[in-house]
């Protein structure tokens, strides 16, 4: 079990999950000021598995590895956790989740929302990946359905798995690498972080 503390480790590395950090780095960055705390607090998460340690020179950096489940599940945990202090008008963001007819999916808020610069006259950008096979059109529509009817005025987007993965390992920018830099994920972060694994291993670098 981690604490709070460690825990702000993973979510430095949640914030930019290509980054690498040196120990005195991450006691910076989440303001503490034992070099000792943090260099344990490290090697915990390395012993786990959560975090890799690479020697260079006199420096240890550290980064994520995204090829532990349990780095997943904190790191999914943490995106819906800062979900919860994100302001959205919480009422729509919930009728929209449970109109999906869905299990597994992901949905996600992106926009001015996700940018913390949404107004009254915002509208509300929405985001749900599905697996490959879902039918996404049919998604569409009800999500269409519900949010025309709604105050902020919804626009969603449905994406398979593998049309979000297609767009991630795009030369070219696309609505899939600006989700991925400006995103709220209400349910299913799991999934999303799954597909950036799988993204990364084809050569996704953010």
């Amino acid at each position: 079990m981690l604490t709070k503390e460690e825990l702000k480790v993973i979510d430095l590395f949640r914030k930019d999950l290509f980054k690498y950090y040196s120990i005195r780095e991450i006691m910076k960055k989440i303001s503490k000021k034992s070099y000792s705390w943090t260099f344990k607090a490290v090697k915990k998460l390395n012993e786990l598995g959560v975090v890799n340690i690479e020697k260079k020179g006199n420096t240890n950096l550290c980064s994520i590895n995204l090829d532990n489940t349990l780095t997943i599940t904190y790191l999914s945990f943490l995106e819906e956790f800062d979900a919860i202090t994100k302001k959205l008008p919480r009422k729509n963001v919930a009728e929209l989740i449970n109109s999906i007819p869905l299990s597994y999916f992901t949905f996600i808020v992106t926009g001015s929302y996700a940018e913390g610069r949404a107004t009254e006259k915002s509208d509300l950008d929405v985001v749900v990946l599905v697996e490959d096979g879902a039918i996404t059109k049919n998604i569409l529509a009800v999500l269409k359905n519900k949010g025309e009817l709604m105050m902020p005025e919804v626009h969603p987007y449905v994406f398979t798995k593998s049309e979000f993965l297609q767009m991630l390992l795009s030369d070219e920018e696309n609505y899939g690498k600006l989700l991925f830099k400006n995103r709220i994920i209400l349910f299913g972060s799991q999934n999303y972080y799954l597909i950036i694994k799988e993204a990364i291993k084809h050569g996704f670098k953010g």
